[in-house]
């Protein structure tokens, strides 16, 4: 047998870039070795600054979110020789919900960070003008803004042509609710993280990183596990059809299970929905350098966007929804809520309210367009669906058309065929369950403790995942299996061991699966931790609108609810929260 390899550093320097846009300065601050070691990177890295560098006591709207933090912090590995090692986190106050906003993402951005020198960037503060920042060289440079106001963020990426650029666009400008930033021409966050740069008078910001990227303790192993992850996600079927076409591929099961939210939530399955699919020929072998092309989207209709503004609304033209997911990119809208409002405001106008809309009863892309640019740049018919969604529907009505957790606009699934889903969403969590996507729904009366503990397990190892900065659709081939659709045993212990090894790799010294389901769990306890100051709420939670909780009417096969109360009953059990 091999002797096993003994990692020779046992710690390597850190460096957090804090940048203050109020008084325009910023320092450069080490990482200590135990934080280092405690707060591996990452999510959990992201979490401990935004927690580090709050002001509670300025978190308040009249503070215009001086106090509240913007986190960027890239994934311990992402610097690494391995490949979809690329996810970047990013941490703020959402000021919609009142609670943590936090955006794990595969993005350039990461890599570039990390090439800067830097393993986190903080965000605080608020500037008195509309300004900008660039980073490089180990220097810092503000700029006035005042020239960029309410151009698109295309408009300024193509100004600048910086290696890596975070822009926001007009909505959150103008503090649209549903305003999202966009980083290396990327449409990303949920919780209005737009409105909280537009609050802050801050446009954009560039990186010029002046490294390259470093190599792990072991390149011989290091190479072994990439090829493992590489030959489990082309092993199989589904991995090689995500291969080829990205996220999207998903959506073909949609129908087969009933979880895609059509015109409304009012179906779930729907022919029509193979006008999203995408269009390839079924024996194309995926690219061979690609492991996970999900990390490196071709399109940007991906799977949630494709639904949100295209099912969702009833149209079906994969043109047509392409067209409406660039527009969301260049206005700064998050696709999701921003579907999710257009589908309460056309069913309210078919029932005769909002009656300064136009006719919404048939889908039109060009009409969309419009209701979107109106949004955004807050003028025109349609300029009052910029507000949040709670205020809406107080000024409206419409509850029975409207599907949001703490005024957050749902992402467009039927959580009626997805319970673990419908669990983490309740909680505000938005990691998706491949298993369910994949396999459907396996509730039965007094299942419950075990589909909490599938959720447990989804939450612990994509947030360790994510900490390292590895990509969670390398996880995927996990869920895969035909009859062990949640892993077991082995197969659970290979997932975390992978994952520490990799970490191993990177940080110098060892890690064992363990020490991995540790930091997942650490993640999970911390961002309960700060959203219980965020909203005082200590104990149980999570919430779900009633219409998925008493209704199950549809054209699904079965009649199905979100038996949430059980589910949230089970969960909060196994944390041991009363």
């Amino acid at each position: 047998m091999k002797q096993k390899h003994t990692l020779a550093f046992p710690y390597r320097q850190r460096s957090i870039l804090h940048i203050d846009v109020d008084t325009e300065t910023f320092e450069v601050l080490a990482l200590e070795e135990a934080e280092s070691k405690a707060y591996l990177g990452g999510r959990l890295l992201a979490l401990f600054l935004w927690n580090r560098f709050a002001r509670y006591d300025q978190l308040d709207e009249k503070h215009y979110e001086s106090g509240n933090p913007v986190v960027f912090a890239p994934g311990a590995a992402s610097d690494t020789p391995m490949p979809c090692c690329t996810v970047c986190s990013i941490v703020t106050k959402s000021p919609v919900t009142g609670r943590l906003s936090v955006t794990c993402a595969s993005t350039p951005f990461a890599q570039g960070l990390l090439r800067c020198g830097y393993s986190a960037l903080v965000i605080t503060g608020r500037s008195r003008r509309l300004t900008s920042f660039s980073v490089a060289e180990g220097a810092v440079v503000f700029s006035n803004a005042e020239a960029f106001h309410d151009l698109s963020t295309t408009e300024v990426m193509h100004r600048m042509q910086a290696p890596h650029l975070v822009v926001a666009g007009p909505a959150g400008e103008h503090l649209v609710s549903h305003a999202s930033i966009v980083v290396d021409n990327q449409n990303l966050t949920r919780g209005g993280v737009g409105k909280v740069f537009g609050l802050k008078n801050l446009k954009y910001f560039t990186l010029f990183p002046q490294a390259t990227g470093r190599d792990s303790y072991d390149s011989e192993r290091m190479g072994l596990l990439s090829q493992a992850y590489q030959k489990d996600m082309h092993t199989a079927k589904l991995g090689r059809t995500i291969a080829q076409e990205g996220s999207i591929a998903l959506l073909s099961l949609a129908n087969k299970h009933g979880w895609a939210a059509i015109d409304n939530y009012s179906m779930r399955m729907d022919g029509r929905l193979w006008g999203l699919c995408p269009r390839t020929a079924p024996d194309a072998e995926p690219p061979e350098d690609s492991v996970c092309p999900p990390c490196m989207q071709r399109s940007t209709l991906d799977l949630e966007s494709a639904m949100a503004l295209g099912s969702n609304l009833e149209l079906f033209d994969g043109r047509s929804v392409q067209q409406l997911v660039v527009r969301c990119l260049e206005n700064g809208l998050e696709p999701a809520s921003a579907g999710s409002i257009l589908s309460w405001a056309r069913h309210c106008r078919m029932d005769g309210k909002l009656s300064f809309l136009p006719d919404m009863q048939r889908s039109s892309a060009m009409l969309y367009l419009r209701l979107l640019d109106s949004m955004a740049y807050q003028r025109g018919t349609g300029e009052q669906l910029s507000k949040p969604f709670v205020q809406l529907l107080a000024t409206y009505g419409g509850e029975e058309h409207a599907f949001h957790v703490d005024g957050l606009a749902l992402a467009p699934y039927d959580y009626r065929a997805l319970p673990v889903q419908a669990l983490l969403t309740s909680l505000g969590d938005d990691t998706l369950v491949y298993a369910e996507l994949l396999w459907g729904n396996h509730y039965q009366r007094g299942n419950e403790r075990r589909l909490a503990g599938w959720a447990l397990y989804v939450q612990k190892v994509s947030y360790a995942a994510q900490s390292l900065g590895l990509c969670t659709w390398l996880l995927l081939p996990s869920f895969a299996h035909p009859v062990l659709h949640f892993p077991w045993f082995k197969r659970r212990k290979r997932t975390f061991a992978r994952l520490a090894l990799l970490a191993s790799l990177s940080e110098g010294y060892e890690l064992t699966a363990q020490d991995m389901q540790a930091y997942g769990a650490k993640a999970l306890d911390l961002e309960r931790t700060i959203n219980g100051k965020l909203t005082g709420v200590q104990g149980r939670y999570g919430s779900l609108p009633d219409q998925l909780l008493v209704d199950g009417r549809s054209n699904y096969r079965s009649s199905q609810v979100v038996p949430l109360a059980r589910l949230l009953d089970a969960y909060w059990s196994l944390l041991r929260v009363k």
